[in-house]
């Protein structure tokens, strides 16, 4: 199968249709970011300041356009809002040639549009069909690519108005219509599968045809050839072309049959085979005469010097990116570049002897792709390099800039003092500025030097939140949830605004900018807070109000699973509220007497009601809900909030390690919910609780709160409760709907 490199000029060659990889993390299935701080990406709204300096916290994971914007910034070379757009960032990748999910079916963003509008009306007036058909992309093997760009209809549709005001006065005659029916011919080839094929060519012209139209039909010919992958005869048409000096086209001439060669060697694929170079640098000779007169001859220039040494091309481009003001060539340079770095090995970008390559291989040194382990020993090795790396260069430029990789992926302990006093030290006006402080923060709280941090965060959202970003906002409020000395400090540093990198307009200002919670301020509730903490976290009114059911339930749950019938009946009326169909299961409870019939009955409600979990984590954030959910703990666990204290965080662990014992929620209720049924009671609620226990041991996530999952003895008793509730329900209640509808225990 052939190669295609993506490259930005490709795109006016031979661009593919195919999704570019993500620099750190993998695309499609699995790929997911936080909603509160986007670890690979700056909200497209932050992105004006953020270029011109405002950096915030930089994330290691950040894609690596951001790095070269925070890496000019840093470097006293912030750009202005307008230049930030003319770069056109969406997302990893920069400018028009990226290709949106519907690009080639949307004839508005693929261009062909412009066509559309500009022949159907020309078209009725030359008594031709007014609806017309491209597909834009070709096929080579299994890899399509866009074969026909946007440049190109608009250029026919600008030429179609032209050819025909040139009939008599100023309408649509025979000779447009020769023009027109040669137009299709030319995109009736873009669909072409595996080139060359057959060429769609444009009707012979008489001889007694204008001039004009002669001159666009040897232009169209070679067109039609190009698209359908012709090339050499693409080629030597194109160097007619140049040679006629009466033809409109013949400034593009030589350009285009140097694209031929270009679109040919890269059709070869990869590899350093002597046709496909000696194409390239036939191109690259041809283009070079063009170039000093010709902008896009200089921009296809990068695009086969790319090809010929990408190494090369990537110093070269470094060089220019760093010792070149910003100018127009800029966004077609830095697109290259970015490109050109994903086929160069992390560790060869840590060593590169740029300082651009260097410092964003580097501040990616200790990122891994989504499929990556942390404990991988290629990970581990290059977080090392890039460690080391980011001392030696800091040790001999004693700047910032090289600070920022050092605090952003150290750990307790491997900063030295002098590290430590050199980030202190940056001054507030820097860029940095917030990088550094929120890593010096972060470790003092790895560290618990919680007091002087939740000071040092006081004083910066004081001092500079207003100007901050919602994503650095929310970095430093994800750290000042476990400083807070208070549970009012807690729940209300756990009150996050979404930030806004894809989210589509509130249908309503109540909508707007709506607060929500992290992921870190579930597992610091339910991992942490003992039941006395989470009943006054439920009556705190800071505490979210999109909490209060959520939490109310898992209170209740823990509550019927600790036997604490106290605190289950607090809660119970507003449980029940709005849950009709069970109704007389909760006033089943209330009526219970104390202790085992109170008991089964809690297992009655728990097993007729599996929203109702009491949000189990383990250490690694996975919880062992129905949906088999995982929550982001981190490459470490965080610490209990500060606001609690000692005998809180030890009742809260004693009761952790309690729920933790019971591995599976199904498998609390197993034993109560058996015991009663096997003595075949006269209760219509016995054979539905065995199919709901059976139902409910198959959807439940297997993977229980322990280190690792279940053992193999708590998966086989699981599977065992399973069988005996299977058979127990098919043996005392053989003729009831709920034996009928449970078909099997696995």
């Amino acid at each position: 199968m052939k190669s295609f490199p993506r490259l930005r000029k490709l795109a006016a060659v031979a661009a593919l249709a195919v999704l570019p990889q993500y620099v750190l993390s993998s695309g499609g299935d699995g790929f997911n970011y936080n909603l509160y701080a986007n670890e690979f990406m700056v909200a497209p709204g932050a992105l004006p300041k953020y270029a011109a300096g405002n950096l915030g916290v930089l994330s290691s994971s950040y894609w690596r356009v951001y790095l070269y914007l925070a890496y000019q910034a840093a470097k006293g070379r912030a750009i202005t809002p307008a230049q930030a757009a003319s770069l056109k960032v969406s997302g990893w990748h920069l400018g028009d040639h990226y290709r949106a999910w519907d690009y080639v079916g949307n004839a508005e963003r693929n261009g062909s549009a412009d066509w559309f509008k500009a022949r159907a009306p020309l078209a009725l007036q030359a008594g031709l069909p007014a609806e017309a058909r491209v597909v834009i992309t070709g096929s080579e093997d299994w890899s399509n690519y866009v074969n026909c760009h946007a440049d190109a209809f608009r250029r026919a549709a600008a030429t179609a108005k032209a050819r025909a005001q040139l009939g008599s006065g100023g309408k649509p005659d025979q000779w447009f219509k020769a023009w027109l029916e040669g137009q299709d011919a030319v995109f009736a080839n873009c669909g072409v599968q595996s080139a060359p094929s057959q060429a769609v060519l444009p009707p012979a012209l008489p001889g007694d045809a204008p001039g004009w139209l002669k001159a666009d039909r040897a232009y169209q010919e070679a067109a039609a050839n190009f698209y359908s992958g012709n090339l050499e005869t693409a080629r030597r048409q194109f160097l007619a072309v140049a040679q006629d000096a009466n033809s409109p086209w013949q400034p593009l001439g030589s350009y285009l049959a140097a694209r031929c060669l270009i679109r040919s060697a890269t059709l070869q694929g990869e590899g350093a085979n002597d046709i496909r170079v000696a194409r390239f640098r036939q191109a690259r000779e041809e283009l070079a005469t063009l170039a000093p007169s010709y902008a896009p001859a200089r921009q296809m220039m990068l695009l086969v010097d790319a090809r010929l040494d990408p190494a090369a091309q990537v110093k070269a481009l470094a060089r220019r990116l760093e010792q070149e003001p910003f100018s127009a060539d800029t966004p077609g340079m830095l697109s290259d570049y970015l490109l050109l770095l994903d086929k160069l090995p992390r560790n060869e970008m840590i060593a590169a002897s740029e300082p651009l390559t260097a410092w964003i291989g580097t501040m990616q040194g200790n990122s891994f792709d989504w499929y990556d382990s942390g404990d991988n020993p290629e990970v581990i090795e290059r977080r090392k390099l890039a460690l080391d790396a980011a001392r030696q260069h800091w040790q001999k430029h004693g700047d910032a800039l090289w600070l920022a990789p050092l605090l952003t992926f150290a750990k307790p302990g491997e900063l030295g003092e002098a590290e430590k006093k050199a980030a202190a030290s940056v001054p507030a006006s820097h860029p940095l500025y917030q990088t550094m402080q929120y890593n010096l923060i972060r470790l003092a709280v790895s560290e618990n030097l919680l007091a002087q941090a939740d000071k040092d965060i006081d004083r910066l959202l004081a001092s500079q939140g207003k100007a901050m970003s919602v994503a650095t906002t929310n970095r430093f409020l994800a750290l000042k949830m476990l400083t807070a000395d208070s549970m009012e400090g807690f729940a209300k540093a756990g009150r996050r605004v979404q930030d806004p990198v894809e989210r589509g307009a509130p249908i309503d200002d109540a909508a707007k900018d709506a607060e929500g919670s992290d992921d870190d301020f579930r597992l610091a509730v339910y991992r942490y807070l003992p039941m006395a903490s989470l009943k006054a976290l439920y009556a705190s009114p800071d505490l979210l109000s999109s909490w209060k059911v959520e939490l109310r339930d898992a209170i209740f749950t823990r509550a019927l699973i600790a036997n604490d019938e106290a605190s289950a009946l607090s809660l119970l009326d507003g449980v029940a509220k709005g849950r009709s169909t069970t109704a007389h299961l909760y006033a089943r409870y209330r009526g219970a007497a104390s202790g085992e019939e109170r008991k089964l009955a809690a297992a009655l409600i728990l097993v007729n009601t599996p929203e109702l979990r009491p949000h189990v984590f383990t250490q690694a954030g996975l919880g062992n809900d129905g949906y088999c959910r995982p929550v982001s703990a981190g490459d470490r666990p965080a610490p209990a909030p500060r606001f609690l204290g000692k005998g809180q965080r030890a009742e809260g662990a004693r009761e952790q390690q309690a729920l933790r014992q019971l591995s599976l929620r199904s498998m609390f209720v197993a034993p109560t919910l058996m015991a009663w049924a096997s003595a075949k009671p006269n209760d219509v609620e016995a054979p539905k609780a065995l199919h709901l226990l059976v139902a409910s041991m198959r959807n439940e996530c297997p993977w229980a709160p322990t280190a690792e999952g279940p053992s193999p003895a708590q998966s086989e008793l699981r599977n065992k409760y399973s069988k005996q509730a299977f058979t127990m329900l098919h043996k005392l209640y053989p003729n009831s709907d709920w034996a009928k509808k449970t078909r099997y225990y696995y």
